[in-house]
């Protein structure tokens, strides 16, 4: 059965108040056309990027490259005893610091050797907020973060401008691939189990009956028929992704939902706020907000294949494009000039 036009119209408005709520309580990343782009390319940038974060040499150079494409320089540095020296040197018109680490170490007497850069931490908290940040700089003009569900935490800390924006998905990683057959399934379900999500995990059983269902999270030894999936790797878990003839993704993390996309595999998503800011709910995701609509799109999608390979196909080009490190780092600098 086709999901009705009604169905999903009440499932946006369900969630238009707390969209109404982020907007009062957070300034908007800026519309990257808002701005002239000869302004960054004056500009020399010093980007840090701690060895201790877990980063890939692919994803490092991605976030490179695409700020060379931006602005004048980019300076790499790192954080050490003689970063103050640098920064004195240098004189950054803008400093980027990414992951949690320098949310430790930056502080006002080192941003204060170079009066005019102006400074933005791009934390890496996917799933939990950074615990650093209570005892951190707190003049940064801009925080990023990955997650919508931590801008109550760090919003406690006077932070002028915070904006939610994940990191894009390795594309050296995440990509569409044909995997081995040991990471096959017709269904994998992304999130973890609860009581919660015993209607839901029914509603699956009836409609993937004979079928291989995978699960990747927490929680779930003790259900019957589905099979725990354990990557120990981001490579693996790109082959889980891959593996997969549709994935069905509650509690979803931002992050997941691009490296989703990036792999060109059909996903339903748990309605959400972060959906909506972050995706095209009816373009590139599929949402459902109960049992019953789950069901019903799952019925539908997999009846009609056409319409899941589209839906697939627009959050694989959209991954390359809309979700791409330099459209992050487009609004990431034009927010800042």
């Amino acid at each position: 059965m086709r999901p009705s036009r009604m169905e999903t119209a009440q499932e946006d408005l369900s969630l238009q108040p707390n969209r109404r709520w982020l907007s009062h309580q957070r300034q908007p990343v800026p519309d990257v056309q808002t701005h002239d782009p000869r302004n960054a390319k004056s500009m020399r940038l010093a980007l840090l990027i701690p060895l201790t974060e877990q980063f890939t040499p692919s994803m490092e150079s991605q976030i490179t490259d695409s700020l060379r494409m931006l602005v004048k320089e980019v300076i790499i540095l790192k954080i050490n005893e003689n970063l103050q020296d640098s920064l004195s040197t240098y004189k950054p018109d803008l400093l980027l610091c990414i992951g949690n680490q320098a949310a430790q170490f930056i502080t006002p007497e080192l941003i204060s050797q170079s009066i005019h850069t102006r400074t933005a931490l791009w934390l890496n908290d996917p799933y939990e907020p950074c615990e650093n940040i209570a005892f951190a700089y707190h003049d940064w003009d801009l925080v990023i973060t990955q997650n919508m569900l931590h801008l109550p935490v760090y919003e406690k800390y006077s932070y002028r401008h915070i904006v939610v924006m994940p990191y894009s998905a390795d594309p050296l990683v995440y990509k569409p691939h044909q995997p081995q057959p040991n990471f096959h399934s017709d269904l994998l379900i992304v999130g973890d189990y609860s009581e919660e999500r015993l209607l839901y995990v029914h509603v699956i059983r009836q409609r993937c009956e004979g079928k291989k269902i995978r699960a990747l999270g927490r929680n779930w030894e003790s259900v019957d028929q589905i099979e725990i999936c354990q990557p120990d790797s981001e490579m693996m878990l790109s082959a889980y992704y891959n593996g997969a003839n549709m994935i069905v993704h509650w509690d979803a993390a931002p992050r997941p939902l691009y490296e989703i996309a990036a792999c060109g595999v059909f996903q339903i998503v748990e309605n959400s706020p972060d959906i909506h800011e972050l995706m095209k709910p009816g373009e590139d995701v599929v949402i459902f907000s109960n049992p019953e609509q789950l069901g019903s799109k799952l019925q539908y999608y997999s009846e009609n294949t056409d319409q899941k390979r589209m839906v697939a196909s627009r959050a694989l080009y959209s991954s390359k494009y809309d979700y791409s490190f330099l459209q992050s780092a487009m609004k990431l600098i034009y927010s800042l000039i």
